[in-house]
């Protein structure tokens, strides 16, 4: 019966990459209006003995408390003890980040402060007997250095329900 426990699946964010980022101002600024991505390089690992099956997922990026980006990602599954890699193009709305008061400051310093919730439910099916549903949640805090367009730093917390 051990060999039946589900384990937690585990999620971790390995990159973010911004692309189509327009800067005005001498680069102090986003382009008002512009269109703004992210691509976030995310990594579930499932330890159990049995795949797991994950529906859409959904991450909401934040700034300084206001929403200004979210993505749906595709169902998938993850085999048996084995990492699923994913990348997640999260579209910004850069109207809502160029009226934050603290974008200037920001953008001065070459540093910019974010943070994102993932959540990824899905199920264990062992045997075709034992359905375990799983939700896997994550939220992170990160510093994406501006000019490098990468994140610095980076603390993650990770929540499962079983």
């Amino acid at each position: 019966f051990t060999v039946f426990r589900v384990k937690e699946p585990k999620i971790k964010m390995n990159k973010i990459t911004i692309t189509r980022l327009e800067l005005i101002n001498n680069n102090t600024a986003p382009k008002p209006g512009s269109n703004l991505s992210l691509i976030a390089d995310v990594s579930v690992k499932n330890p159990n003995f049995a795949s797991f099956k994950y529906t859409n997922t959904t991450t909401t990026l934040y700034y300084h408390g206001v929403v200004v980006g979210g993505a749906h990602g595709a169902p998938g599954h993850a085999k048996a003890r084995r990492t699923m890699r994913m990348n997640i193009t999260v579209d910004m709305i850069t109207d809502r980040l160029t009226s934050d008061p603290n974008l200037r400051a920001d953008f001065n310093s070459g540093l910019m402060t974010m943070s994102s919730y993932s959540r990824i439910p899905g199920r264990v099916k062992m045997l075709n007997i034992i359905k375990k549903h799983v939700i896997v949640k994550m939220n992170c805090t990160m510093t994406v250095n501006i000019s490098s367009q990468a994140i610095q730093e980076q603390k993650c917390k990770r929540k499962v329900k079983l």
